[in-house]
């Protein structure tokens, strides 16, 4: 994944409790929700345990207003790499 790409929750972000909103309106209220990476930085945090999914933090920005900020539902932050996926182009494009 690099800057530009456009992105969406995959179903481990999904399944996360901070992102039950999003879960409700995407599988039942047909929802979408894409973004774009914007910027990707490398974790100051990294231990010699840190898996390869928390090496960097992605921040995306999202088409609608309303879009998740975080993967902790905070104001402000990041998402990890399992936290999205990428966004599947229409069959006939």
């Amino acid at each position: 994944m690099k800057v530009g790409d456009l992105v969406t929750l995959s179903t481990y972000a999904l399944q996360s409790e901070p992102m039950w909103r999003w879960r409700r309106k995407i599988t039942h209220e047909n929802k979408s929700l894409m973004g774009l990476v914007v910027r990707i930085e490398e974790n100051p945090y990294i231990q010699s345990w840190t898996s390869k999914n928390e090496s960097e933090y992605y921040y995306i920005h999202w088409m609608q207003k309303d879009g998740p900020p975080s993967r902790h539902g905070g104001m402000r932050g990041y998402f990890l790499r399992n936290d999205l996926k990428f966004v599947k182009r229409e069959k006939g494009s």
